[in-house]
């Protein structure tokens, strides 16, 4: 997998984007605006069975009358991942954190900044720079690693004891990474009920394990009322990519999912 040189290129074209469009400021925001403080509650499911729980809001003129404070929480049911958001939206843009537990992989710990822009059609687009500190669970990787050699036949003689907490960080090069990426979210309103999303990451890390994150993600939403209350119902498609290397002991290793997920977006 080619490597993410992405950083110049990156800063150029926000720089090109932000010439074509206006600073997006409105005091109503539409429901997939990440700008957007209603209170909500989610559910989603992919094609695997897994649920994703999400829930979340927030509050408005914290700082100012055009402030927007935001948060929320995701759940994963099956691989018991978990998600804590939480960004604050004022003049300057906007501000945010991103805790995401992978579960027997690592914690990752994201903070960047986002400039919410329009264009004359209605798309809105929150193009973003960010930086995201890896920890890797060298010693549950470990674990994992060892449960899956004992069930395909036991330890190779190469490995007579077993694959050490160690060892896992020497494959890696490190047990943490140092990451910087870029984000574009898109969303466009087609109409009062209609809208799709496109978000797209790349990150590469400069310091620690050698790694390349690649994210694409694609949702069409449809809004309907039940009872006066505004739901979502939405289709996502996303496909993730990890690389991870390390040179000196010839390890490249790459990891890629496709995700289906249909799901209800509600809104109190």
């Amino acid at each position: 997998m080619n490597r993410f040189k992405y950083p110049l290129i990156a800063t150029v074209g926000l720089s090109l984007l932000a010439s074509s469009t206006s600073f997006a400021s409105e005091n109503e925001y539409h429901d997939a605006d990440p700008r957007n403080s209603s209170w909500r509650a989610a559910v989603f499911s992919d094609d695997e069975g897994e649920l994703k729980l999400l829930a979340g809001g927030g509050a408005s003129g914290l700082t100012s009358e055009i402030s927007q404070t935001v948060g929320f929480a995701e759940y994963y049911t099956q691989s018991e991942n978990a998600r804590i958001r939480g960004a604050h939206f004022d003049s300057f843009g906007g501000v945010y954190v991103d805790v995401y537990r992978l579960k027997d992989a690592a914690n990752m710990y994201t903070t960047g900044y986002m400039l919410p822009l329009g264009n004359d059609d209605g798309t809105l687009f929150f193009p973003s720079l960010n930086y995201t500190y890896v920890d890797f669970k060298t010693d549950d990787l470990a674990d994992v690693l060892n449960s899956r050699l004992s069930l395909t036949g036991g330890y190779p003689p190469s490995l007579p004891n077993g694959v050490s907490s160690g060892q896992i960080k020497t494959l890696l090069g490190d047990s943490e990474a140092h990451m910087g990426s870029v984000n574009m979210y898109a969303l466009h309103p087609w109409n009062d009920t209609h809208f799709s999303v496109f978000n797209i990451n790349l990150g590469s890390s400069y310091s620690g394990a050698e790694m390349q994150v690649a994210n694409l993600m694609w949702l069409q939403g449809i809004k309907t009322k039940v009872k006066d209350k505004d739901f979502n119902i939405m289709f996502e498609l996303k496909y993730d990519v990890i690389s991870i290397q390390n040179e000196k002991l010839n390890f490249d290793e790459t990891s890629e999912e496709v995700t289906a997920s249909i799901g209800i977006d509600y809104r109190f």
